[in-house]
C-alpha cells in the first residue's frame, strides 16, 4: 500500500505527497529487525520504496544515527538522486516530521494570524492571502491591503527581519491601508482555526462570456473536498462556459484531490480515458498502477475545451500533477511564472512519533511526460499583481488571463511589476514545507 505534495504524505506539492489508494493485497515492506531509534526506520523505508533506493548504501554504511534528526537522515537521503539539469539532486524533498505537525497540516488547522504576505515594491508590503476563519478573516482583512507597519515597525523591505520577530509574537497590532485608500489599525491574534482551500469563487462575465474563477490554496484540509464541491456547483449552475483555476500559492496536498479536480474541469470526451500512470522503483513495480478519468463525470462537471491556471513558483506537486494530467484532452494555458517542479510524490510511513516520507512514486500523464523537474512554463509571464483582490478583473494576472479566454490571445505587452522574491520568502507566518504530492494508503504500513 502507498503512503502519504508541500509542503507531507504522497502529496503533489513542493513538501508533501498526493493520495492515491493501493490494493490491500499489495506487498508491504516490513522491517526484519525492529529498532527503537526514529533515524534507522526512517532509513529503513527510504533503502525499501525511494525512488532511487538502488543508490543507497547499506544501513552499517550510512549509520542513520549519526545525524542529529530524521530529518537530517532524509536530507542526506537526497543527496543520492540524479542531478538535473541544474546540476542539482532531483529529489529536493524527501523529510520526516512529527506526527502532531503533519497531523495538523494535513487536516487543516492552523494556529497562525491567518495571513500570508508578499512585497510589490521595496516599501510596499502586501497581504497576498487571507483564511476566512483565522483572526486576519474574522476582521475582514483582505488580500491586496496594504500593510504600513508592524507594532510601529515600517512594513519594508530594510526591516524583514524586524518585521518577523513582530510576527513571531501571540499578536502584533498592524496598520493597514485599504483597498478604497483609508486606513485601520486591527489587532491580530494567532488562534486555532480550519483554513478554507477554497479562498474565493466568482463568476466573471466579460464580452458576453461567463468566465469562472476559483482561487484554490493547498491540496489539504478536511473541508477541502466539500469546499471544491461547493464551487464547482455553483459554477455549474451558473452556466459558466470558460475557467482560471488560480492555484498561485498552492504548494500541493493530495493526489485524491487533483483527480477531483481533473474530473470536473475535464471534456466529457475524456470520461474514462487514461488520467495518469504511477510508476515506483524495480523492487515494488506490483504498485504501479494507471489511473483513469471517471467513465461517468461528476454532475458538476463542466465540460470546458480549455482552462487557464495562474501560477508562480510557489506552485507545486499536486498543483502541477493537476495541469499536466489535463493537458493531452485540452487547451491548458499558464499565466504567471513556472511552476516550482515537483512530478513524484510519497507514500507517509508512520514512524514512531513521525511520519516518514520518502520520494517513492513518479507520475506522467496520457501523453507519457511528467519530466518538469524545472518547472512547467507559462504561456504568458506576469507579475503576482497583490495590489488586487481575489477575482478581480484587472488583476495583471487574471486581466491576462480574461483578454485570453475573450479574444484567443495573449496581449503582446503589458505593465509588469518586479517580485521581491528574497523578501517574500523571508516574510512568512505559516510552517512551511516541502511540495507536497500525497499518496493515502487504505491502511497504513507499519
Amino acid at each position: 500500500m502507498k503512503l502519504l505534495h508541500h509542503s507531507l504524505l504522497y502529496l503533489v506539492v513542493a513538501f508533501l505527497a498526493a493520495s492515491c489508494k493501493k490494493d490491500d493485497s499489495a506487498v508491504t515492506p516490513t522491517p526484519t529487525v525492529k529498532t527503537a531509534d526514529v533515524r534507522d526506520s526512517v532509513y529503513y523505508y527510504a533503502q525499501e520504496v525511494y525512488l532511487w533506493s538502488d543508490k543507497l548504501p547499506s544501513l552499517t554504511s550510512f549509520n542513520p544515527t549519526s545525524y542529529a534528526t530524521a530529518q537530517e537522515v532524509m536530507q542526506k537521503v537526497r543527496t543520492y538522486s540524479p542531478l538535473g539539469t541544474k546540476g542539482t539532486n532531483l529529489d529536493r524533498w524527501s523529510f520526516a516530521i512529527l506526527k502532531t505537525e503533519w497531523d495538523n497540516v494535513s487536516s487543516g488547522s492552523a494556529g497562525d494570524i491567518g495571513v500570508g504576505f508578499r512585497f510589490s515594491a521595496a516599501n510596499d508590503l502586501r497581504i497576498s492571502y487571507v483564511y476566512a476563519n483565522s483572526s486576519a478573516g474574522k476582521q475582514g482583512v483582505q488580500r491586496g491591503w496594504q500593510v504600513v507597519s508592524m507594532n510601529n515597525v515600517a512594513a519594508t523591505t530594510a526591516n524583514v527581519d524586524a518585521l518577523n520577530t513582530e510576527l513571531a509574537k501571540s499578536s502584533v497590532s498592524l496598520v493597514f491601508k485599504k483597498l478604497d485608500g483609508t486606513n485601520t489599525t486591527l489587532s491580530l491574534s494567532k488562534s486555532a482555526y480550519q483554513t478554507n482551500p477554497v479562498l474565493t469563487r466568482s463568476v466573471i462575465e466579460q464580452n458576453g462570456k461567463k468566465i469562472g474563477y476559483i482561487a484554490f490554496n493547498s491540496f489539504l484540509g478536511s473541508t477541502a473536498s466539500a469546499d471544491l464541491d461547493e464551487a464547482f456547483t455553483y459554477l455549474k449552475n451558473n452556466q459558466v462556459t470558460e475557467l482560471i483555476f488560480d492555484e498561485r500559492y498552492n504548494g500541493g496536498g493530495y493526489v485524491s484531490l487533483a483527480e477531483k479536480i481533473a474530473n470536473l474541469i475535464v471534456p466529457s470526451s475524456a470520461a474514462g480515458k487514461l488520467m495518469y500512470k504511477d510508476t515506483h522503483n524495480t523492487k515494488y513495480s506490483s504498485w504501479n498502477k494507471t489511473v483513469n478519468f471517471q467513465s461517468t463525470l461528476p454532475a458538476a462537471n463542466l465540460n470546458l475545451s480549455k482552462v487557464v491556471f495562474i501560477t508562480t513558483a510557489n506552485t507545486a506537486s499536486a498543483s502541477e500533477l493537476l495541469i499536466n494530467v489535463l493537458k493531452p484532452y485540452m487547451t491548458v494555458k499558464l499565466v504567471g511564472g513556472t511552476t516550482y517542479g515537483k512530478p513524484a510524490g510519497y507514500y507517509g510511513f508512520p514512524t514512531m512519533n513521525y511520519y516518514s516520507f520518502p520520494l517513492a512514486v513518479k507520475q506522467v500523464n496520457a501523453s507519457n511526460y511528467g519530466d518538469y523537474y524545472d518547472g512547467l512554463p507559462v504561456d504568458r509571464e506576469q507579475a503576482d499583481d497583490v495590489n488586487h483582490n481575489w477575482g478581480d478583473a484587472q488583476e495583471l494576472c487574471i486581466k491576462d488571463a480574461l483578454a485570453y479566454l475573450t479574444n484567443g490571445q495573449f496581449p503582446s505587452s503589458g505593465a509588469r511589476r518586479p517580485n521581491f522574491t528574497t523578501y517574500n520568502e523571508r516574510v512568512n507566518s505559516e510552517l512551511s514545507l516541502p511540495g507536497v504530492l500525497l499518496h493515502t494508503n487504505k491502511k497504513l504500513l507499519p
